[in-house]
């Protein structure tokens, strides 16, 4: 039976973000040479309360989602080449 992230209890709650977390280093060690990768994962349905994991020091996580967030709010984007990305919905 498939829960809401809030009514998840902390043990799976930790066992989805490390699903995730396990999931996006394997794909990026599969799409990259460069194992020197980080990411951080925000995951959440309140921004109020959102959950994260990264493959990283908090410090580097905190300092990268600041310069994320800055660029988002400041509409700074990079064009990239169309990519797809399906949501399954």
């Amino acid at each position: 039976m498939q829960k809401q992230m809030q009514d998840m209890t902390e043990p799976e709650l930790g066992h989805l973000m490390t699903l995730l977390a396990n999931g996006c280093n394997r794909i990026l060690n599969a799409m990259t040479n460069d194992k020197s990768n980080k990411f951080v994962i925000l995951v959440f349905n309140d921004p109020k309360v959102a959950q994260y994991i990264s493959s990283c020091n908090r410090e580097d996580a905190i300092k990268s989602m600041r310069e994320c967030a800055h660029r988002l709010e400041n509409k700074e984007e990079i064009e990239r080449s169309s990519v797809s990305i399906d949501s399954g919905g």
